[in-house]
């Protein structure tokens, strides 16, 4: 299993320059699909709790300091996204992209070798 140095929480947050108390938010930014922000933006000010299930994934990738406990956490929610039954989350996917959220992990830590 490769161990990461950090969490991924303190290293988001030294990469990316976002106080401790923003990191959700902002990788919640970072990590939707681009075409979908403006429209998960407006629904999250109004009903937060349809990004329940993406706002309690990126709490708990926060945490882990390992590739592989960070993937199957990431293969767990898109899991419960087939389950989801929401137009908007899975025919117009507004919600967060477990590919962004790997590729962000690998700029985070880059596999050395």
């Amino acid at each position: 299993m490769a161990k990461w140095p950090k969490s991924f929480k303190d290293a988001y947050c030294e990469r990316y320059h976002c106080a401790p108390e923003d990191y959700e938010e902002s990788l919640f930014r970072r990590a939707v699909f681009r075409h979908a922000l403006p429209l998960a933006l407006w629904i999250k000010s109004r009903d937060p709790e349809f990004f329940r299930e993406d706002l309690d994934m990126i709490h708990e990738v926060g945490r882990l300091k390992s590739q592989d406990l960070f993937r199957q956490e990431i293969n767990y929610f898109f899991g419960r996204n087939l389950r989801n039954r929401s137009r908007f989350r899975t025919l117009f996917r507004v919600r967060v992209s477990g590919k962004r959220l790997m590729r962000i992990s690998r700029k985070l830590f880059p596999r050395v070798g």
